[in-house]
């Protein structure tokens, strides 16, 4: 990050590679948006990301500067989703479907038997669209936390909010979780 900061592309490249995963994942989860879409964001983070970095005092983490990035962009980009609807804007019946995009990443040298993969293949579908219905505020907090691996004072700060908030919003957001999934598992 230091050597990125000085003006080292390769250092910026390495960076780029590293958390280009994380920044997708935000945008998909928090947009319920396309691969496609996902990425163009990502790029936009990135390129925001490349000129703040000068600036970047290093007072808090890396990862919890990119995330308020990630999350600004998102906004952004959510913000303007909500103006073009008020315009009702003709929409392409070509374009792609949002929030197909599978996340899932079979762990490299573990076998499972077709049955439980396939098993398994449904239940992570279930959570993600479980995940995709909750409310705004309790899925942010809940994909910061269990998907991004943020802290409680991390993603405090991503969100703007007190860490008794965000606490409280990942514990109702798993509660409502439990109940959505609980037909499903027995």
């Amino acid at each position: 990050m230091l050597a990125a900061q000085q003006g080292d592309l390769e250092a910026f490249k390495t960076l780029m590679v590293m958390f280009t995963d994380r920044v997708m994942r935000v945008m998909t989860s928090v947009l319920r948006c396309d691969r496609a879409t996902a990425e163009d964001l990502s790029q936009e983070v990135f390129l925001r990301v490349h000129k703040g970095l000068p600036g970047f005092d290093g007072e808090v983490r890396f990862v919890v500067w990119l995330h308020k990035i990630a999350m600004n962009v998102a906004i952004s980009e959510y913000r303007r989703r909500r103006a073009q609807k008020r315009d009702r804007r003709t929409l392409s019946i070509d374009a792609p479907v949002a929030g197909t995009d599978d996340l899932y990443i079979t762990p490299a040298g573990r076998e499972l038997d077709p049955g439980e993969n396939a098993h398994q293949r449904e239940f992570l579908a279930k959570v993600r669209e479980c995940v995709q219905q909750l409310p705004d505020e309790f899925r942010q907090p809940v994909v910061l936390r269990d998907m991004e691996s943020l802290s409680y004072e991390e993603i405090a700060e991503v969100l703007g909010l007190p860490p008794g908030t965000v606490r409280s919003r990942i514990h109702r957001g798993r509660l409502l979780l439990q109940q959505m999934l609980k037909g499903f598992v027995q």
